[in-house]
């Protein structure tokens, strides 16, 4: 399909000719450095993010787009940047669907899932040019990143692999007789133990509960089981591994967790709020949250509720060892460039600015009076600090901590992403054609649907049999028929 609008060259003619005017050393460096806009009439740029809604926080983000617009400024680079709502509903599903069909058109748009249909209709730019021109973006960008961006360059993440790191208050797990043995040979038998003495003890009710899914524990028991990558040879052919043996025998094992009152089994019902709360408030044990920023949310809030830091736990030996595999097939979310944007080179030259050393300091520290104070040249941060989060690159590359006085990032949140790296694993997905992205949707849901029974015991394991029929039938034996002619 036809992109819905076209390139657009920003002309700095009329920059030049100011410079041949004016003759001022600052005009031809701006010029040279890729000036922007000018200080009388600066380039608007409209941005869209999840949970940054600049109705229900007016005052912070606010005082955002004047940092980032005064600090852009500095560089030559006028922008009036505007940050917008978005429609009410889930994110992930209302933003693609209002971006499709024009009710909302941001120049910079942050997505979470879905926009794959849209950059196959061309509705998004490839950021390659853009990448391969950076200094700022191509300082911070990890490796992960780089791979996914190889493969599906219409999102950018600069952010660490977004693994879900399993955690428990460090006084609790000290006090367990498993604890020693599970870290020094974390198999699937030794975590069971340290479960089992956690609801025989009474510490709490639950020893592991999730946000109504299983993914947060499959990061920690996929790769014990065999289930090493989303797309895997079994009996000849190509197929997903969720309906494979390896996946058959996980959802036993988390069958048998929930039968015997290890996962909790309100687990279903369960938000990522509630879930919280029950870590928090200690009727729950063990929880996964995102190496990075949100353990290091998880560390700052159990501290405040019990007084006790978190600790990082292994993920589970077995077949393999490591966290979930990390899909570099594309990012699965991230910012892109609206490709019928008239203003692609401003909205991309926020995103270089974000990630260079003065937006690091921006986007990572918060903002000044609020987040942190500056005394005799030190960055002093506030009790405010913990309450802000990234609204660009929640990477920590780039940061310069030197001068910080105080913790940007918890030992716990520390510890998360050095094991992310330790057991990193890369997973190469294949992106399919836009006629096969419904059956395996339809797929997923019946996964979902089985591997749910299954574990709350509605269904008996042997079912799963039966999921694998109707997996096939949904889709798996045509989609498994075209994975044979990309994967050799």
């Amino acid at each position: 399909m036809k992109k819905r609008g076209v390139l657009v060259l920003l002309v700095l003619l009329t920059a030049i000719s100011i410079v041949g005017a004016a003759g001022t050393k600052e005009t031809a460096a701006a010029v040279q450095s890729g000036a922007i806009g000018s200080a009388g009439n600066p380039v608007k740029v409209t941005y869209l993010c999840k949970d940054v809604d600049p109705i229900t926080d007016a005052q912070q983000l606010g005082m955002l787009e004047k940092a980032i617009e005064e600090g852009m400024a500095k560089e030559g680079k006028y922008v009036d940047l505007v940050i917008l709502s978005a429609p009410t509903g889930s994110y992930a599903t209302v933003v693609p669907i209002a971006f499709r069909t024009g009710q909302i058109n941001p120049d910079l748009i942050y997505f979470q899932g879905n926009d794959q249909p849209l950059a196959q209709e061309g509705l998004l730019e490839d950021l390659t040019p853009y990448v391969e021109k950076s200094v700022n973006v191509k300082a911070i960008m990890g490796d992960h990143t780089k791979a996914a961006m190889k493969n599906y360059p219409y999102l950018m993440w600069l952010a660490p692999a977004r693994v879900q790191i399993p955690v428990m208050r460090s006084d609790w797990f000290a006090k367990l007789k498993s604890g020693k043995a599970l870290l020094e040979n974390p198999t699937v038998d030794n975590y069971y133990a340290m479960f089992k003495e956690i609801k025989e003890s009474g510490m709490a009710k639950w020893p592991i509960t999730t946000d109504g899914g299983i993914l947060k524990i499959d990061s920690v028991f996929n790769h014990a089981f065999g289930l090493t990558a989303t797309i895997v040879k079994e009996n000849g052919r190509w197929v997903y591994s969720n309906a494979t043996k390896a996946s058959r025998d996980k959802l036993a094992f988390y069958a048998k967790l929930y039968k015997e009152g290890l996962l909790d089994n309100e687990y279903v019902t369960k938000t990522w709020e509630t879930m919280e709360q029950a870590f928090y408030e200690g009727s729950a044990a063990f929880v996964a949250g995102t190496a990075g920023d949100v353990v290091n949310v998880y560390n700052n809030k159990m501290k405040e509720a019990q007084g006790v830091e978190l600790v990082v736990l292994p993920p589970a030996k077995g077949v393999s060892q490591a966290y979930q595999s990390v899909d570099v097939t594309k990012e699965s979310r991230g910012f892109a460039l609206n490709a019928d944007s008239k203003v692609k080179d401003a909205a991309w030259a926020i995103l270089e600015y974000m990630a260079g050393p003065e937006g690091r300091k921006l986007d990572k520290l918060g903002l000044e009076g609020i987040h942190y104070t500056v005394e005799g040249g030190k960055y002093v941060l506030t009790k405010q600090f913990p309450s802000w989060w990234a609204k660009f690159w929640p990477t920590m590359n780039g940061l310069d901590t030197s001068n910080v006085v105080g913790e940007v990032m918890s030992k716990s949140a520390i510890d998360s992403l050095n094991a992310a790296a330790k057991y990193f694993a890369a997973d190469t997905n294949v992106l399919l054609t836009e006629d096969l992205l419904p059956l395996k949707d339809a797929m997923d849901k019946l996964y979902r649907e089985y591997s749910t029974d299954i574990i709350r015991g509605v269904r008996p394991i042997s079912d799963f049999d039966e999921f694998v029929t109707k997996w096939n039938a949904a889709g798996g034996t045509r989609i498994s028929d075209y994975l044979a002619t990309v994967l050799k």
